[in-house]
């Protein structure tokens, strides 16, 4: 007869519903995380096209001329500090003490152009053909194929930019490049005040102030001339107001400051130069 010091017990209910409830508890975890892992992973795919489109812009202003009297039908810089900007939304922004530009309609390269090329020609250089458009396959065995339009490849273009120039005399000039992501035309700008890093504004209609003001969204400060990124946004308790922590650059004039939010702004970039004509930019 066996002794009852070998016996073995079996396992209780209590045991298995112990171990049913921690594994629950660990795959629930597991669930939640998958989420915020999919928005981080698309936050980081949309920086990094931000970031790659920025530089190539600022190499392209550098390489095609656009940073060249010839090339553009640009204002004058002046000894105030003007800014001249390039943007090829159908609705462009309008930046107070700054001035609308555009690429000669006979090209960069042209010396006698003195017209206005339009917003295809600055879409070249300032929209990234991110996001192929494809044609549906016509079986199950063949591979989609890319959509063509107007004879060149579709693409939806979510990742764009805008371009400023700006300085004074004879320079160094800045060069500047503000990266947008899914903008929506309708909204280019929207108004604030900063006060000791506290932003003011009153959100458009159909989004939340939350939606506008996001870490990476970019501001535009009329009185330097100069754009500014934000790195940590923080709301107070109220709603009323969100104060920022500002990217390294020129320091905010003091006091209260106007300045104008660039809604679905993700990236900024700048570059200082030398004028390759020696003076500012003029027809």
């Amino acid at each position: 007869m066996q002794s009852s010091s070998h016996l073995r017990r079996g396992i209780t209910v209590l045991e298995v519903l112990i171990a049913l409830g921690i594994l629950a508890i660990g795959l629930a975890s597991v669930a939640a995380i998958i989420p915020a892992a999919g928005s981080q992973g698309a936050r980081a795919v949309i920086l990094d096209r931000a970031a790659v489109h920025a530089a190539n812009v600022l190499a392209d202003a550098a390489t095609f001329g656009l940073l060249r009297q010839s090339g553009t039908t640009w204002a004058a810089l002046t000894a105030s500090g003007a800014a001249v900007v390039v943007d090829p939304a159908s609705t462009p922004v309008t930046l107070p003490s700054a001035t609308t530009a555009s690429l000669r309609d006979a090209g960069v390269f042209s010396s006698t152009g003195s017209g206005a090329a339009g917003a295809a020609a600055a879409r070249l250089f300032l929209e990234s053909r991110d996001d192929v458009l494809v044609t549906p396959a016509l079986t199950d065995d063949d591979p989609p194929t890319n959509l063509v339009v107007d004879g060149a490849r579709g693409y939806t273009g979510r990742t764009s930019s805008l371009l400023c120039l700006s300085g004074t005399g004879s320079g160094p000039y800045r060069a500047s490049v503000v990266v947008f992501h899914g903008r929506d035309p309708g909204t280019t700008t929207i108004t604030g005040t900063l006060t000791n890093s506290a932003l003011t504004f009153t959100p458009p209609v159909d989004r939340t102030a939350t939606d506008v003001v996001r870490p990476g969204v970019v501001l535009w400060e009329q009185s330097t001339g100069r754009f500014h990124q934000t790195m940590a946004v923080s709301p107070n308790a109220d709603g009323s107001a969100f104060f920022l922590t500002l990217g390294s650059g020129t320091a905010l004039v003091s006091g209260t400051v106007p300045v104008q939010i660039l809604p679905d702004s993700v990236g900024l970039a700048d570059r200082v130069f030398m004028p390759e004509t020696g003076g500012g930019f003029v027809p």
